[in-house]
């Protein structure tokens, strides 16, 4: 049974009672208890580089036809207009209430938190899949030099805006929720280290902004790699499918700026940058400034006539023999790709388990803007729930918990409502509770 709406408070509050007075026991087996730390670790390899340490493949996107038609009445979006203060205010009462005698809760973000951004999403009602956008897949980038040319020639007009965009307010609730430690997990309180090793938290640690070496503290999973919750101050968080501001070397795992790269991208190619955005698509969708589509990941729709065999790409330079990628030997991968999962491509071991091991640390996982879709977030709902840890999903419209079926057991409310005023409203409510 879900939890949805005004009506159903009263059912909420006393489903909620029953499990505080009946809290689940932690188990060794569940990984919810600490009880000793290996002496010995084995040494995580680059993902990048070593494909057997990768896992869990994210799925090629569907195709947008698929998604024509609702599942059910339940899938039909709310429209925001009909959305008034009372309808959102109540929302968020029963987001607070949720919370409420929670110590431990991760959150897990998807596309639909960075919207307000400007940031388009993949698969809302105006997201780029119903559009028509089919991003890259991985075996093409790393496999041909034409699709990694035409990769690049659109993220060195559409990455700007998407650099550009600023937190919206839905991020900077989050960070204040940090900041008051109203969300986050210890690690260490409930980690298996014995399974993990210190090797995967140092990996971890290497990325996160927080890094809290003694607590090995956890807030935030996202999909997203705009890195939005970084700069709205969320200090720990946990970038699941990359971040779109670094690039990496295929070969030696050099990694750089992805802006001094784009500049050298502008400087080696000016004449193709002038010439192509001279005829950008002028839609302006998802875009800040209405110049160009802007996709979720920074990619551009450019006209259909662009040619991309004249761009050129620069090589790594430390590893590389050659200063252009088109002299490298047919052999050599010393070339870029951003620091992010392509989808067919798998999410780096030490990543799984930190958020695996984040899940069995919380007793309580707050899902928002995701549709929960791809199955390297699916998986981690999945698991809370077969572990009977109480989940909330704060997206409009329906998500892939929903049509499997998995909050029929009670541990699931649902809740549809904008972001950014759902999120801001739960701070306001937590201030009036401390006066």
């Amino acid at each position: 049974m879900y939890v949805t709406g005004s009506s159903h408070l009263a059912i909420f509050s006393s489903n909620l009672f029953g499990r505080l007075c009946n809290p689940p026991t932690c188990h060794a087996n569940r990984n919810h208890g600490f009880r000793h730390i290996r002496s010995s670790s084995r040494p995580f390899e680059c993902s990048a580089i070593h494909a057997s340490q990768r896992i869990l493949p994210l799925e090629r996107p569907p195709d947008p036809s698929s998604f024509s038609s609702p599942i059910d009445n339940n899938d039909v979006t709310p429209d925001y207009d009909v959305m008034g203060t009372g309808y959102v205010q109540n929302q968020t009462r029963i987001l607070r209430e949720w919370m409420r005698n929670k110590q431990s809760i991760i959150c897990i973000t998807g596309a639909g938190m960075s919207t307000e951004s400007g940031i388009p999403d993949y698969r809302g009602n105006k997201g780029s899949y119903f559009r028509g956008h089919k991003p890259i897949i991985h075996h093409e980038f790393m496999t041909s030099s034409s699709q990694r040319k035409r990769y690049w020639a659109r993220s060195l007009v559409g990455y700007s805006p998407f650099a550009n965009a600023r937190p919206n307010s839905g991020h900077k609730a989050l960070a204040e929720l940090e900041t008051r430690g109203l969300i986050g997990v210890d690690l260490d309180e409930c980690t298996n280290f014995d399974r993990l090793g210190f090797s995967c938290f140092g990996h971890f640690l290497d990325e996160i902004d927080g890094k809290d070496v003694a607590a090995r503290k956890l807030s935030v999973i996202t999909q997203n790699v705009d890195i939005l919750h970084s700069k709205a101050g969320v200090k720990n968080c946990l970038h699941l499918h990359g971040r779109g501001d670094l690039i990496r070397c295929m070969n030696c795992g050099f990694t750089r700026d992805r802006k001094d790269y784009h500049d050298e991208l502008a400087r080696l190619n000016s004449d193709w940058l002038n010439e192509a955005t001279s005829s950008v698509d002028g839609i302006g969708d998802g875009s800040k400034d209405g110049s160009v589509e802007l996709r979720p990941d920074g990619d551009a729709e450019l006209h259909p006539g662009v040619s991309y065999d004249e761009f050129i790409l620069p090589s790594c330079s430390r590893c590389g023999n050659a200063k252009l990628e088109e002299d490298l030997q047919q052999e050599q991968r010393s070339f870029f790709k951003t620091d992010v999962v392509f989808f067919g491509d798998s999410v780096p071991k030490h990543r799984f388990d930190i958020s695996h091991a984040a899940i069995d640390a919380a007793d309580g996982v707050l899902c928002i803007g995701t549709s929960l879709t791809v199955h390297s977030a699916y998986r981690l709902v999945k698991r809370a729930i077969e572990r009977e840890i109480p989940v909330a999903i704060l997206n409009v419209g329906q998500t892939r918990v929903e049509r499997e079926g998995l909050g029929n057991g009670g541990l699931v409310t649902k809740l549809e409502s904008p972001i950014g005023e759902t999120l801001n409203g739960l701070v306001e409510i937590f201030d009036r509770e401390k006066s």
